[in-house]
């Protein structure tokens, strides 16, 4: 079932992990979860497969499962989603560890772990996966421009009176370019720290911010209904 804007969204980071051994799940769990992670368990595959674009996750962590070979397992949730993928192994041998990757792991992870590897491990593949922010005044569609070092942006010239939150979420939005930012994004952006943020206060500033947009002369954002927000392009890159 589509998850509301109106339900309570956990804006921390979310790790889905999957193995069939209990004590695998636990111990990655229990990691992740004193860093902060929100954490879903899974013990098979083909489950953590189905739920993957319900849950949403913004890792996968894949341990040493009997249940399917991470040769097959890895291109199974990539299928499903560009999703940042780690796998835990008893892998020992280099040319082992590297059909593991080629099959699109993005980091291969021994099973005799320190929990504050396996944190760190994760926390640099979401890293990567952010994509760089938005360059200091670059071109956005339809002329939008935004320098996060001095905390300025504008249209076609027109300068935009942004709060804070509004001017957060407007960073996290334009840097994509048109794609979609999910909800916990978003929240995570515009009350870093917080996992008690009401979604309608977030769509009561993406409304403000929306409007400001459109006054100014852009086309707005657009509402992907229980998905995110994103950057609505109608006209190209506007005046470099």
């Amino acid at each position: 079932m589509a998850r509301s804007t109106t339900e309570r969204l956990d804006p921390r980071l979310r790790a889905l992990i999957c193995d069939s051994d209990p004590r695998v799940v636990g111990a990655v769990a229990h990691a992740l979860g004193e860093a902060g992670f929100e954490v879903v368990t899974l013990y098979r595959v083909d489950a953590a497969v189905a739920r993957l674009l319900d849950e949403r996750p913004d890792v996968v962590i894949l341990g040493p499962s009997r249940d399917v070979d991470p040769l097959v397992a890895v291109p199974r949730f990539l299928a499903r989603a560009a999703i940042p993928v780690l796998v835990v192994s008893a892998l020992r041998d280099e040319v082992s560890v590297v059909a593991v990757l080629e099959a699109g792991a993005d980091d291969v992870l021994d099973s005799a772990y320190r929990p504050l590897e396996l944190v760190a491990r994760v926390r640099a593949l979401l890293r990567r996966r952010a994509g760089p922010p938005v360059a200091p005044d670059a071109p956005l569609p339809d002329g939008l421009r935004i320098d996060p070092g001095r905390r300025v942006a504008s249209v076609d010239g027109r300068s935009l009176e942004l709060t804070p939150i509004e001017f957060e979420l407007l960073c996290a939005i334009g840097g994509r370019r048109g794609d979609v930012v999910d909800h916990r994004t978003l929240l995570r952006a515009g009350w870093p720290g917080r996992a008690d943020v009401d979604p309608d206060l977030l769509r009561t500033h993406l409304t403000h911010l929306n409007g400001k947009l459109v006054a100014a002369g852009h086309p707005g954002l657009r509402n992907v209904r229980s998905i995110g927000y994103a950057l609505r392009v109608e006209g190209g890159t506007g005046p470099a």
